[in-house]
């Protein structure tokens, strides 16, 4: 009886994860992106136009980015000390990308600005990546929050992105969108673990595609359960998560 439930239960996953990729997701490059940024912590935005919440790096609480910020679970204080736990990647307990979903690397945006992207001002400010069917919106017109109070920044840089690759203990990498007037640039840079960026998530690999395999040495960093939870050791069996050091995520069955 227990295999049978399980059954259905998978199928019923199956069936509701197709629905969802259908309006959510998008393949660009080898790399499947959201189609929107995150809002609350697990959960996407509504329209692709919409900036969602700002997050400091490695957390996984969200700010508004009208007014004084504001947490999204209602607590929280804006540290402008945050240093992102001295990790060297965004840990999956602190993603605040919805299941089955992790904070882009800095190797997934460069594949995707490798297609070439097109500015558009419709439906609002941003850049278009992809053709045909396949596309995918980064809007840029959500500014930053500082990292001394909290204050957002919408001069000049219209959108910062956090990506989930460590710079150093105090930094990480984060990619920009920037267009005034005749001037247009899209580029990344460092930036202290404090400040607010936006955040753009892409498919965990699934349990049928192929192992991700690093070109660059990269190590492990974590293993975890599929709800986050940090493992002490890798399991000898079951469903797990393997966290690498250049921000891929590798889900795992055994």
């Amino acid at each position: 009886m227990k295999k049978i439930f399980t059954i259905i239960i998978a199928l019923m996953g199956l069936c509701a994860s197709t629905a969802f990729a259908q309006e959510t997701e998008v393949e660009i490059n080898g790399v499947t992106w959201a189609t929107r940024n995150v809002g609350m912590p697990g959960t996407f935005v509504t329209n692709p136009e919409d900036a969602g919440l700002f997050y400091q790096w490695n957390s996984k609480i969200g700010w508004s980015h009208i007014g004084t910020p504001v947490p999204s679970d209602g607590t929280s204080v804006w540290n402008s000390d945050w240093h992102g736990g001295t990790a060297e990647t965004w840990e999956a307990a602190n993603d605040p990308c919805p299941a089955g979903w992790h904070v882009a690397s800095f190797d997934d945006f460069e594949k995707l600005i490798a297609t070439g992207g097109e500015w558009t001002t419709t439906p609002v400010k941003g850049v278009r990546y992809g053709s045909g069917e396949n596309i995918v919106f980064i809007p840029a017109v959500a500014g930053f929050l500082y990292r001394g109070d909290g204050s957002l920044e919408t001069a000049n840089l219209q959108a910062i992105y956090w990506t989930s690759t460590s710079y150093d203990s105090d930094h990480a990498y984060d990619f920009y969108f920037y267009k005034e007037g005749g001037d247009e640039e899209i580029d990344y840079e460092n930036a202290q673990h404090s400040f607010g960026f936006c955040i753009r998530c892409v498919k965990d690999a699934s349990e049928t595609s192929v192992p991700y395999v690093s070109t660059d040495a990269a190590e492990i960093t974590g293993y975890y359960s599929v709800i986050g939870q940090r493992l002490t050791q890798e399991p000898t069996s079951g469903v797990y998560v393997i966290m690498y050091s250049d921000g891929k995520a590798v889900k795992v069955v055994k």
